[in-house]
């Protein structure tokens, strides 16, 4: 359990870190057991998981569970979003890390569902559209959570939701920890890619966010074979992939993002735009001014916590600590200030040019006062003639800049600045700054180097294909017309787009016969947001590729 120090406070009470005090046992998982706690100095309520490792367990398998629980403070430190559990500090007690957190009386997704049953449609927006924000500012500090599913979202008694459980989250500059074969994840929510042990990527989580919504307004795990780990795993690679009931825009969304193709998937921030109009408030009044942290206070209707006589944190079941998250009470709403002064108690009389005779009150008008509709009018007309130059305005900067002038949405410009990227796999690419590395090596097939935007909208891959066939494969682009490259000879070019993504392929010879017969450059953007812009950037980028 790890040596933590008995503290002299009280019976069952401990100390670690000369300032926090441990209490009460929220409780245990597979990793870990998570702890009520109070930091002395900051004088504020936490949660502190306890790294446990099961006797007899092998020495190495014991160091790579205290580097996962490391990697988990790693990654959730570097991020700092209101739909993220915050981790404050690690200390380190007789070798063995324990992880200072923020404590939230909470209970996660998965236990909310049991409880209730399922969801309805603007509860699974408010959920989604938080998750998918978390989950965004994971993807943006290079952070794959790699677990996504129900119990991992937290809902809040206040009705704040959070992620958590990034005890297998993989940062882009992380080494591997797992042994071939090794498969991370929960069954019934893994990525088919992740489950046929190949490449995990961001994508990975955005099917993630496609199932864990599917449970929310199903009431079930989208894959689930009689219990069955490798029975569901097999299903989840090689069956259908399963849809939920009904129709709206909910539905919609886990179909775009419960795709098999990773690269085919939903982005977050499309995600977040369809759901955005189901929510009626998306602003969260515990962050004033955020549109990333919806809560779910209005939607659902959570247990009142029972009455306690000291603001110790609720206990929990072992069930409810799966996540081993936690989350800390709601902020103190602001000073509003001062009341405003008692109304008097007669207005005065009513300005000239007003009767109330009977019950009723009309404006006089007078031939040289316009009429109360006239100035509606006009002032509605003034409205839309400013609206109107707004939108036409607004049209005209972005189709000047090569963009979708019916869309908010934002793509990268051939002007943004570029790194050259060296590769060991023999070629160098010009990347925009800021885009994150992910390498899919197949035992069987030849590797695919992507590189994602910061939002991960956008994405370069390359790769190499064995003949012209296999270069002009991919999905949705049966009908993609080929054309020449005058700047490289015996190099072509294919565009195609499907209801959400447009995509421009470079094909280019390599020379090596026998090896590598082609190579492939694809450049893939939303398609709301696809223009000259994107193909501007793309020349730029193919343009760039020199192969070894």
């Amino acid at each position: 359990m790890g040596g933590v120090a008995q503290s002299a406070q009280g019976e069952g009470e401990r100390r670690i870190g000369g300032r926090y005090r441990l209490s009460t046992q929220l409780g245990s998982g597979a990793m870990g057991t998570v702890w009520a706690g109070y930091d002395e100095v900051l004088q504020r309520r936490v949660a502190v998981k306890e790294l446990k490792v099961p006797p007899g367990v092998p020495a190495q398998e014991a160091l790579d569970m205290r580097e996962r629980i490391m990697r988990e403070a790693r990654a959730l430190g570097g991020l700092s979003h209101p739909n993220v559990i915050t981790v404050y500090d690690v200390v380190d007690v007789d070798g063995e890390p324990l992880v200072v957190m923020e404590l939230v009386p909470s209970r996660n997704l998965a236990e909310l569902i049991s409880l209730q049953g399922a969801l309805n449609a603007q509860q699974a927006a408010v959920v989604g559209f938080a998750t998918a924000g978390g989950l965004r500012a994971a993807h943006k500090a290079g952070i794959t959570h790699r677990d996504v599913k129900p119990g991992n979202v937290l809902i809040g008694d206040d009705g704040r939701i959070k992620l958590t459980d990034f005890g297998i989250a993989r940062n882009v500059a992380d080494a591997p920890m797992t042994s071939a074969g090794l498969v991370l994840g929960s069954p019934a929510y893994i990525a088919p890619e992740v489950a046929a042990g190949q490449q995990v990527t961001p994508a990975a989580d955005l099917w993630g966010l496609g199932a864990t919504l599917f449970a929310a307004i199903e009431g079930r795990p989208p894959y689930d074979v009689h219990g069955d780990p490798v029975k569901t795993i097999t299903e989840v690679v090689d069956g259908e992939v399963p849809r939920p009931r009904g129709s709206g825009p909910v539905q919609d969304v886990i179909a775009a993002l419960m795709v098999k193709d990773p690269a085919e998937r939903l982005p977050l921030d499309q995600v977040r735009a369809r759901l955005r109009p189901l929510i009626d408030d998306p602003d969260d009044p515990s962050f004033p001014g955020s549109p990333d942290s919806p809560t779910l206070a209005s939607a659902i209707t959570l247990p009142t916590p029972p009455a306690r006589p000291a603001p110790a944190p609720r206990a929990v079941t072992a069930s409810q600590a799966a996540p081993l998250a936690a989350a800390s009470a709601a902020p103190l709403a602001p000073d509003p200030g001062p009341l405003p002064a008692p109304l008097a108690a007669s207005p005065g009389p009513l300005p000239e040019g007003f009767s109330t005779s009977g019950t009723s009150r009309s404006l006089l008008a007078t031939s040289s006062e316009p009429s109360l509709a006239r100035s509606i009018g006009l002032v509605l007309a003034g409205a839309l003639v400013l609206l109107a130059g707004v939108a036409v305005g607004w049209s005209a900067v972005r189709v000047a800049g090569g963009q979708s002038a019916l869309t908010t949405l934002n793509v990268t410009l051939a002007d943004t600045p570029t790194t050259q990227h060296r590769d060991a796999y023999g070629f160098t690419v010009p990347v925009p700054t800021g885009w994150t590395q992910y390498r899919d090596e197949p035992a069987d097939q030849a590797p695919t180097i992507t590189f994602v935007s910061p939002d991960g909208s956008e994405a370069l891959a390359v790769s190499t294909a064995p003949d012209m066939a296999v270069a002009r494969t991919a999905p949705g682009a049966q009908d993609a017309v080929l054309t020449t490259v005058d700047s490289r000879p015996g190099a072509v070019e294919m565009t195609w787009s499907d209801d959400s993504r447009t995509a421009w392929r470079r094909i280019v010879p390599s020379g090596e016969e026998g090896q590598k017969a082609f190579w492939t450059i694809t450049l893939t953007v939303p398609e709301a947001a696809a223009g000259s812009a994107s193909k501007a950037l793309f020349d730029k980028l193919a343009d760039g590729f020199v192969p070894a």
